[in-house]
């Protein structure tokens, strides 16, 4: 084939999968997962000029015992992104860019992994034209083998889910695809008495790029120091050589992955956290027995390659394996001639496998296609060197044109499979917009539609909110969450709107809602939430309560508005409403204490604000809550008519901080006062 027809079959190859990568790539898969998304919210950081570490979620409080006795130095420029158990920078900052140009869409998120997924293609192609070199006395057939490499990549169908995933872990492809390359170009050129240390260094600045994409890329090393070590026992009496060569290799690699070693030797907490958590989490996992973990592993990776793959929906078509029925079958022709004549070729790519399905191998929920993805490119060189190989036994004259007919169904055959599977079966599976938080998505656009300035509530809370607060792009800190079910309420700030997002569990919530605000309207229900909303006219409390007095003031970071009491089935429930006038620095503990007129204590409450701790709170926002008291036999008569100075005994309220016990300030003692509403705040 002329080097013209080459590069025409290569750009159609590349066409294609530029399109299965691209193809309404917001849409499918519907909504944005939170993994996405969170790395969404870090690139958003970056634009706005924040400093990390960030931790946008509370349930993230591995931060404390990460960083012990010395905690990070803030910085605008991490070279490690901790949240979210902790992830590479390359991705993230190349997100960045991508959010710069496209807004915080879905779009903007995954479209850094589609181009590395194509770029994938292209490096694989290098890859393997510069392992199967083009000769004069080679077969014609071998000119196909780095195009079909490059095609089997393009329609593999993890590579295809991981490009149109907003996850970093195709980076690592093309990256790992190109220090192939360099290492065998100075290979070819050290052959060739030319000089190639350029080839090496480049390899190894490639390797040590790669440790910035993804935690398999930490395991991608060994392919080279592996391959040296068979290299070496070929060639016993090279050993100088094949020793500088690692040496320039690895200086090359350690000089550009200095700054992130220099990170982990100063929080070995984040080089090994992911990795442990990973390996001890799944199915398959062996409890207290790793070592039977992994060897178990190695059978289902091995059957997911062929036969049973992922079940996670969010990762694969459930059970679909890696390749398929045609695929796998050029890649065991493959393996069978890579093993048949154990050439340096042969071994490099065998190795080049092997490793790369060890981060697979070493996890819990193995088979896990995610840590698999970057055995695609020496998957594709095999099944390609598989269709050259048995195109190859084609008897000649017009034989060999049916043959090679007939393997071009095949491939066709192989790649309809992939679009049939991707975009009809697995885009359309009923629980796939369930697994990547399509009603969050839909909530956070709903919410960032509504006009600012406004407040909005999120009500029952949820420990994962980072796709709510990637829709929402620049306004994602104005979203508070509240637990509801009759603990405290929320309610805005006098003057502006709010905006409540009630899930369908939340009804008690919307009740409570409704009783505070009868001026709130229930707008209809959307997917997975119903809006409820406060106009900015609506009274923020209830014309019955009592009005505190104008100085009641706990520290001057929390007043006391209004308050009423009612008793029944001898209990005393007690509603205060709560201005905040600052941000309140700690998480208090608020009480009630109910009091005889000598100052004995009678019955008390004291806990948090429930569902809603005074960190949350904003400057100005008002909040309700409600204290109830059982009422002891001992209390006087006549407190149930009324509480207050002329009543035998009377209330208390104030805050303290739980674990030192200091007060916030002084208590406030309630008393009757008359009908005039309470005073703004």
């Amino acid at each position: 084939m002329s080097q013209k027809s080459s590069r025409w079959v290569l750009l159609l190859i590349l066409l294609l999968a530029a399109f299965l990568r691209l193809w309404r790539l917001g849409e499918m898969p519907p909504g944005l997962y939170h993994d996405e998304a969170y790395n969404g919210l870090d690139a958003l950081s970056l634009l706005q000029g924040q400093t990390f570490p960030q931790f946008y979620e509370g349930w993230e409080l591995y931060a404390a015992a990460a960083h012990g006795d010395a905690p990070p130095p803030s910085t605008r420029w991490p070279v490690f992104f901790e949240g979210n158990y902790g992830r590479e920078p390359l991705h993230i900052y190349l997100m960045a860019a991508s959010i710069w140009l496209l807004g915080n869409t879905p779009v903007a998120v995954r479209i850094v992994p589609a181009i590395a997924g194509i770029l994938a293609v292209y490096t694989t192609y290098l890859a393997a034209a510069v392992l199967f070199p083009s000769r004069r006395e080679q077969t014609a057939s071998l000119d196909w083998l780095p195009l079909l490499a490059a095609f089997f990549v393009a329609i593999f169908f993890p590579s295809i889910h991981f490009s149109r995933f907003g996850l970093r872990v195709m980076l690592f492809l093309p990256i790992s695809a190109l220090a192939a390359t360099c290492f065998w170009c100075g290979l070819s050129r050290r052959e060739q008495g030319q000089r190639a240390w350029v080839w090496f260094t480049a390899a190894g600045i490639f390797i040590g790029l790669g440790l910035y994409t993804y935690a398999a890329a930490r395991l991608f090393p060994l392919v080279f120091l592996l391959f040296a070590l068979v290299w070496l026992w070929q060639e016993r009496e090279g050993w100088r050589g094949i020793a500088g060569i690692l040496l320039l290799i690895g200086g090359a690699a350690l000089l550009v992955a200095l700054p992130l070693l220099l990170f982990f030797a100063r929080y070995p907490y984040f080089f090994v956290f992911r990795m442990a958590y990973v390996a001890n989490k799944g199915k398959g996992t062996v409890a207290d027995q790793p070592w039977l973990t992994w060897l178990l592993n190695v059978g289902r990776v091995l059957r997911g390659l062929v036969w049973q793959g992922e079940t996670h929906l969010r990762h694969n078509l459930p059970a679909r394996p890696f390749l398929d029925p045609i695929q796998a079958a050029f890649t065991i022709l493959g393996l069978a001639q890579a093993l048949r004549r154990l050439s340096r070729v042969g071994m490099f790519l065998l190795i080049w496998l092997l490793v790369m399905l060890l981060p697979s191998i070493l996890s819990g929920d193995a088979p896990h296609f995610g840590r698999m993805a970057g055995a695609a490119p020496p998957l594709a060189v095999l099944a390609a060197w598989g269709v050259v190989w048995l195109h190859a036994q084609l008897p000649r004259r017009r034989l060999a044109r049916l043959g090679a007919a007939a393997i071009s169904l095949l491939l066709l055959g192989s790649a309809t499979i992939t679009f049939y599977d991707y975009f009809a079966r697995y885009t359309h599976h009923p629980d796939l917009a369930r697994d990547f938080y399509a009603p969050d998505w839909t909530l956070g656009q709903f919410a960032a539609d509504f006009p600012a300035p406004a407040a909005l509530y999120l009500s029952p809370a949820q420990a994962e909110m980072a796709t709510i607060y990637f829709a929402l792009g620049d306004r994602w800190p104005a979203l508070r969450s509240f637990t509801g079910e009759g603990g405290a309420v929320p309610a805005g700030i006098p003057g502006q709107p709010a905006l409540y997002l009630l899930r369908p569990e939340a009804a008690t919530t919307l009740s409570q809602l409704q009783t505070l605000f009868p001026d709130g309207v229930v707008g209809s229900p959307q997917n997975g939430f119903l809006p409820f909303t406060l106009p900015a006219t609506a009274p923020r409390w209830s014309p019955t309560q009592t009005a505190a007095p104008a100085a009641a003031s706990f520290g001057g970071q929390i007043r006391l508005l209004a308050w009423s009491s009612t008793c029944h089935n001898n209990t005393l429930t007690v509603s205060l409403t709560w201005p905040a006038p600052t941000h309140p620095d700690k998480d208090y503990t608020a009480y009630v204490h109910l009091l005889d007129n000598a100052g004995n204590l009678l019955t008390q409450l004291d806990r948090p604000p429930a569902g809603y701790p005074t960190s949350n709170w904003q400057p100005h926002e008002i909040i309700h809550d409600a204290y109830t008291l059982p009422l002891p036999p001992n209390t006087p008569p006549g407190v149930e008519a009324s509480v207050g100075s002329a009543a035998p005994a009377y209330l208390q309220t104030g805050f303290y901080y739980l674990p030192t016990l200091e007060p916030l300030g002084s208590p406030i003692r309630l008393a009757p006062h008359d009908s005039t509403p309470p005073p703004a705040p």
